[in-house]
């Protein structure tokens, strides 16, 4: 009996603990229209969480289902009643064409007790130029070893406008190989002299990145791969 009593104190002790975390919310819009949109400029709307339940209510995290979704939220506690507003911005440059992403809201004692807005729309694209290596797996031929090699490499855009590419990096080696500014015109192809300059003997393997303004670059580079032999 004394056992059960302790086991009984235990339970309620841990229930009225999280019911301080327990929290439900009633959003504004689950699902958010932004509408049609030029490309380029961000959008913004709001959408308010209301705790609807008689304890308080705490949002544990806010995540997306895009890099080109991000929110604000002007609290993350939220007492009987209270309310909150929650900023999205949905970021168009680069992202062009139809959309449907997700927000999720995480609430409870455990941070996953989770509410989904929708946001829909569209973006219109303007001209940009679209980055292609092909093949993108590029044979390099023999290198010299402890020498710098000058390697070829073509890059063409295939986009609507002007490209401008500022820099070839190695992913693996962390070494730049070429920098500067090289501008494409849209439809056709520029040669890039790399400055390579392997170490030891044996197969030459490298993913480099090649950054550019290109639409299918948003920041981390267009990935191609280096194939040759050192000697």
């Amino acid at each position: 009996m004394k056992l059960r009593t302790i086991v009984l104190t235990l339970t309620v002790v841990l229930c009225l603990a999280g019911s301080a975390w327990a929290g439900q919310l009633k959003i504004s819009d689950t699902q958010v229209h932004f509408g049609n949109m030029k490309e380029g400029p961000n959008a913004e709307k709001t959408v308010t969480l209301t705790n609807v339940s008689d304890s308080n209510a705490v949002v544990a995290n806010v995540s997306t289902s895009c890099a080109c979704t991000t929110t604000q939220l002007d609290k993350t506690e939220l007492a009987p009643g209270e309310t909150a507003s929650m900023v999205i911005t949905y970021h168009t440059f680069k992202y062009p064409g139809k959309f449907d992403k997700t927000v999720h809201v995480f609430t409870g004692a455990d941070g996953k007790t989770e509410d989904v807005i929708h946001i829909l729309g569209y973006v219109d694209p303007i001209p940009m130029g679209v980055m292609e290596v092909e093949p993108r797996k590029v044979d390099v031929g023999e290198l010299a070893a402890g020498k710098t090699n000058t390697v070829p490499l073509k890059v063409a855009n295939t986009g609507d406008a002007p490209m401008k590419v500022t820099a070839v990096k190695s992913q693996k080696f962390g070494k730049t190989y070429w920098q500067g500014e090289k501008t494409i015109p849209a439809g056709q192809s520029a040669t890039l002299d790399l400055a390579v300059a392997p170490g030891g003997q044996g197969r030459f393997l490298d993913i480099v990145m090649i950054f550019s303004d290109a639409r299918n670059d948003i920041g981390k580079g267009y990935k191609t791969v280096l194939l040759g032999t050192v000697k």
